[in-house]
């Protein structure tokens, strides 16, 4: 294990990744499977897979010249479709900016050496993930933001914190979610015995969307987990309102900054850079699919 953490150790500052610690780093491995590629004694490069439906690709490191065989070695390892996606087995934080983490790498660096050798390889990219970050003290609410929610209030809409006894059909709002994880998120967080600070856009006190919970980690990050809306609430400019108010909540509760990523196709990102937010990386989500290859 003290070679294998030496390793990881000399090339690990050639990324952006957080370093782990000894234990784990040991925790990491006993949870999941590795390749090493070796010149004599030394240990140049190390791959770290998880095994579910796919063989999910964790952590590839070392030097340059590692990477291709260590690729090779596990395309000859195994018979399943091989993936590299932002829902990993073991997640990795990284530095998006300064002392700024994110919790987790999305995928492989897009356009990166490894990128261009996994392409070479026969893996093929099913997605680009932008990752943002904002520095919450640049932060401002724009006028046209409040003006416009302003005017949306006569009509019976509103953005608020998730008050129970005031606001109604929080649990219809839920069935309409289109994610999954969005779905289990708000629920987990209504249903605490005190529950965390949640953001909703209202229609005469029904809830028609959310954004959050919002929670604030060790490190001042403002944790954004979702936003959405249902129904009718859509292209009436509620989706940008509860963004922003969701900034200048967590501006106003003391996170110091906020991070999150989104695919390059979704529309939302022009609310994210509207808002300020600055795409630290680009990540692309690759697949080798055993089917497609086999033909």
């Amino acid at each position: 294990m003290e070679k294998l953490y030496a390793c990881y150790q000399k090339y690990i500052k050639q990324t952006h990744y957080v370093p782990l610690t000894f234990d784990q780093f040991g925790d990491m491995l006993t949870k999941l499977d590795y390749i090493t590629s070796k010149s004599g004694d030394e240990i140049e490069g190390l791959l770290v897979y998880g095994i579910t439906d796919f063989i999910e690709i964790n952590l590839i490191l070392g030097k340059e010249s590692s990477f291709k065989p260590l690729l090779s070695m596990l395309l000859e390892k195994t018979t399943k479709s091989i993936r590299i996606h932002y829902q990993k087995p073991y997640p990795l934080p990284w530095y998006v900016q300064h002392q700024m983490i994110h919790p987790n790498a999305q995928g492989i660096i897009y356009n990166s050496n490894l990128h261009k050798v996994l392409l070479s390889l026969g893996f093929k990219d099913t997605s680009i993930q932008d990752t943002y970050y904002l520095d919450l003290k640049q932060f401002k609410m724009e006028r046209t933001i409040t003006e416009r929610l302003e005017s949306l209030n006569f009509q019976g809409y509103d953005v608020s914190l998730y008050n129970p006894t005031k606001h109604q059909g929080m649990y219809a709002f839920l069935e309409e979610l289109q994610s999954k994880s969005f779905k289990a998120a708000v629920k987990k967080t209504i249903e605490k015995p005190k529950s965390d600070p949640l953001l909703v856009v209202t229609k005469d006190n029904q809830v028609m969307g959310f954004a959050g919970p919002l929670i604030i980690s060790d490190d001042f990050r403002g944790v954004f987990s979702g936003i959405e809306l249902v129904g009718d609430v859509r292209g009436l400019g509620l989706g940008k309102i509860l963004f922003f108010t969701l900034c200048k909540t967590f501006q106003q509760m003391g996170a110091k900054y906020m991070s999150l990523f989104t695919g390059r196709n979704n529309a939302a990102r022009f609310i994210y850079l509207n808002a300020g937010f600055k795409i630290a990386e680009s990540f692309a989500l690759m697949l080798y699919d055993r089917t497609e290859q086999n033909k």
